[in-house]
């Protein structure tokens, strides 16, 4: 187990520290926070309805039930049990660490960052097959960003990502199962009339 915390600690300081110039400081901060993704996804959102209603609604309520899903199951769940402190915690601070958000006590495995975002990739993705990679891109993008600032180790991100895939795809999965049950039943009540 030490080798591949060494590993990780390794990658978070190549990525956090070694990486780390003015430039990439200031679209980091700006990526890691909230604002970049969220006045775009309203945009996008509210283009979406106008533009695809029916199907609009039923993605973003899908999003939403997602997001409801992996937020807690992380922070409520995950974070508690693996008990994990992040490289910026003030009692235990990665040496050489960059924190560019300041210090934060708060746990650290998995990053809630990456699993949602990566939930939400997964979940896009199932509907809109052809821009998966721009999804996922985005998600990744996010997820480098909690390593640049110094809030979260690789691994936290690593299995953020696996987490949320895995939520993404089982919310899709059901959504699809329920439909299926539906037109079943639909199809049953025609032949029976």
């Amino acid at each position: 187990m030490q080798p591949l915390l060494n590993l990780d600690s390794a990658i978070f300081f190549f990525i956090n520290h070694t990486l780390a110039n003015p430039v990439c400081d200031f679209i980091f901060i700006h990526i890691t926070n909230g604002a970049f993704w969220i006045i775009p996804g309203a945009i996008a959102a509210a283009l979406f309805i106008k533009f695809e209603k029916k199907k609009a609604l039923v993605v973003i309520g899908l999003m939403l039930i997602t997001v409801g899903i992996s937020d807690p199951v992380c922070n409520r769940i995950i974070k508690p049990l693996v008990n994990r402190s992040r490289p910026c915690n003030p009692s235990t601070p990665v040496e050489g660490g960059r924190f560019l958000l300041g210090f934060k006590t708060s746990r650290s495995f998995p990053s809630s960052h990456a699993m949602n975002m990566f939930a939400q990739a997964m979940l896009l993705s199932l509907f809109y097959r052809k821009k998966t990679l721009y999804f996922f891109l985005f998600a990744a993008m996010i997820g480098f960003s909690r390593i640049y600032v110094g809030a979260h180790y690789p691994s936290d991100v690593a299995a953020g990502a696996v987490f949320g895939v895995c939520i993404g795809g089982l919310i899709y999965g059901i959504y699809t199962f329920v439909l299926y049950l539906k037109s079943n039943r639909l199809s049953q009540t025609t032949v029976a009339q």
